[in-house]
C-alpha cells in the first residue's frame, strides 16, 4: 500500500468517525429535546431552521430509524477501513483485526459516541435545530431503505401486539415535573399547588364537592314574602333555590337583587314573577365539566341530582373555583377550619372535612381504599359498617378515628390520634 491510498483511507475513516458523532448527536438532541421550548424558539414560526427541525421531530419514527440506519452504516464502514488499514501495517490478519478491534472501540466510544451525546445533552433544543439541516438531507438521501425498517418494524410490532404506544407524559410524570420545577426555584410552592389542582381538575366528580341536601338552603315555591326576606337576612345568601313540594323537585332559584327590588316598591311577592331557571347536573359529572356548562349557561349554581333523579346537593361557581385556587372567603364568611390542633398527637377534625385533604396537610400517610365518601364521617361509616355512634373507633395505620360527636344521624366531629412510634425495647445481655 502506497501513501496516497494509506492517507485517502486514513482521510475516508476521520469522515465516517465525523458521521458517527453527527448521528450520535443528533439522536440524544431530538430524543432528549422539548418541544415546548423548541416553539419557544420561534413564537412567530418564521424561524427557518427550527421550523424545520419540528418538521423532522413530528415523524419521530422515520427520524430514528434515518439516524440509526445512518450511524450503522459509517461505524460499520469505518471499523471495515481499520481493520484494513492494520492488517496491511502490522502484516497478520489475526493481529491486525485485534488491533484494529481495540483502536475501533476506543474511538467509536470517545468521538463517536460519549463526547457529541455529552455534548448534545446540555443543549438538545440549540443542537437539534443547528443539525436540522443535515438531518433533513440524511431523511431523503435514505427515504428508501428506511422506509424498508419502518414496514418490517411495524409489521413486527403489529405481530407482537405492541403497535399501540402509551402516551407520552402521563399526569402522574407531569406532577412529577412540576414538584421537580418546584424545587429548582423556577416554579413558587402556590404556583406548583394551583398546577397541581389544575392537572386533578377534570378527575374530581361533582358529588365530591357540592353541598349535601341535608345543608342546602331552600325555599318553598308557596312561601310569603316575609319567610324569604328572613331566609336571606339570616343566611346572607345571594340566591335560594326553590322547591316544589319536595326538595326533590327543584324548579328555579330566587335572586337576593330581584326579590329585593320588589320588596321595597311593595310588600307582596310571589316567588313564581321572580323565579329564574338553574342548571341540573348528575353527580358523577367532573368539575370541569360543570364549571364549562355553567359558563355556557351564564348561570351561577347548579343543583346536583343523584342516580334516581333526586337532589343530591348543590354547588355554584364558587365551589368549583374553590378545587383550584382554595377557598375562596369574603368579608361576612366565618372562617371555618376544618381541623385544630388539641395536642401534639391529638386533632379535631370535622365530620364533613375532606379525609384525604386533612391527612396530606399532616403529612400522614392514607389510602381511602374503595370508599367513595371523600369525608371523614363517610370513611368511618365505611370501615364500620353500620351508623357510627359517639366513641366508635376506626384504626387507620398511623392515626385512629375516634367519634367524637353526633349531629342527628351524622358524625359531627372527630378525634384524630397519631400514634407515636413504639420506642424498641433496650435489650440487656446476659452478664
Amino acid at each position: 500500500m502506497d501513501t496516497i491510498e494509506l492517507i485517502v483511507l486514513v482521510a475516508v475513516m476521520a469522515v465516517l468517525l465525523a458521521l458517527s458523532a453527527f448521528f450520535s448527536a443528533s439522536e440524544t438532541a431530538y430524543t432528549g429535546m422539548s418541544r415546548t421550548r423548541l416553539k419557544s424558539m420561534d413564537p412567530e414560526g418564521t424561524n427557518k431552521k427550527v421550523q424545520r427541525a419540528m418538521r423532522n421531530a413530528d415523524d419521530f419514527d422515520r427520524l430514528l430509524t434515518t439516524i440509526l440506519v445512518g450511524n450503522n452504516i459509517v461505524n460499520i464502514a469505518s471499523s471495515t477501513i481499520c481493520t484494513f488499514l492494520m492488517c496491511e501495517l502490522i502484516m497478520d490478519d489475526f493481529w491486525g483485526t485485534v488491533a484494529a478491534t481495540v483502536l475501533m472501540i476506543t474511538l467509536l466510544l470517545i468521538l463517536g459516541e460519549i463526547t457529541p451525546k455529552t455534548w448534545a445533552k446540555k443543549n438538545p433544543e440549540k443542537i437539534a435545530v443547528n443539525m436540522s439541516g443535515p438531518v433533513s438531507l440524511a431523511i431523503r438521501i435514505l427515504k428508501h431503505v428506511t422506509s424498508l425498517f419502518l414496514k418490517v418494524t411495524h409489521g413486527v410490532t403489529k405481530v407482537t401486539g405492541a403497535e399501540e404506544s402509551d402516551p407520552a407524559i402521563t399526569e402522574e410524570e407531569l406532577g412529577i415535573m412540576i414538584d421537580e420545577i418546584q424545587q429548582e426555584g423556577t416554579l413558587e410552592k402556590r404556583e406548583s399547588e394551583l398546577a397541581k389542582a389544575a392537572l386533578e381538575f377534570d378527575d374530581i366528580r361533582v358529588g365530591e364537592i357540592c353541598v349535601p341536601r341535608v345543608d342546602m338552603v331552600t325555599v318553598s315555591l308557596t312561601a310569603d314574602a316575609e319567610t324569604l326576606k328572613n331566609l336571606f337576612v339570616v343566611t346572607e345568601f345571594s340566591r335560594i333555590p326553590v322547591y316544589e313540594g319536595t326538595v326533590d323537585r327543584i324548579i328555579g332559584a330566587v335572586f337576593f337583587k330581584d326579590f329585593f327590588m320588589k320588596y321595597t316598591t311593595k310588600k307582596t311577592v310571589r316567588i313564581a314573577d321572580i323565579l329564574r331557571p338553574v342548571r341540573f347536573v348528575p353527580q358523577e359529572m367532573s368539575i370541569s365539566n360543570v364549571m364549562s356548562d355553567l359558563q355556557k349557561s351564564k348561570l351561577h349554581m347548579a343543583v346536583v341530582l343523584d342516580d334516581f333523579g333526586g337532589t343530591a346537593g348543590l354547588v355554584t361557581m364558587e365551589d368549583l373555583l374553590e378545587e383550584l385556587v382554595g377557598e375562596i372567603w369574603d368579608e361576612s364568611d366565618i372562617v371555618k377550619h376544618i381541623y385544630t390542633r388539641e395536642s401534639e398527637t391529638t386533632f379535631r377534625v370535622l365530620g364533613d372535612a375532606n379525609i384525604e385533604q386533612v391527612t396530606e396537610e399532616l403529612g400522614l400517610q392514607f389510602d381511602r381504599g374503595e370508599c367513595e365518601s371523600p369525608t371523614t364521617g363517610g370513611y368511618i361509616a365505611y370501615r364500620l359498617s353500620k351508623m357510627p355512634q359517639v366513641g366508635d373507633k376506626v384504626d387507620c395505620g398511623t392515626f385512629e378515628l375516634v367519634v367524637r360527636s353526633m349531629r342527628s344521624r351524622r358524625v359531627k366531629e372527630v378525634s384524630l390520634n397519631i400514634k407515636k412510634a413504639e420506642k424498641e425495647e433496650e435489650v440487656t445481655p446476659d452478664q
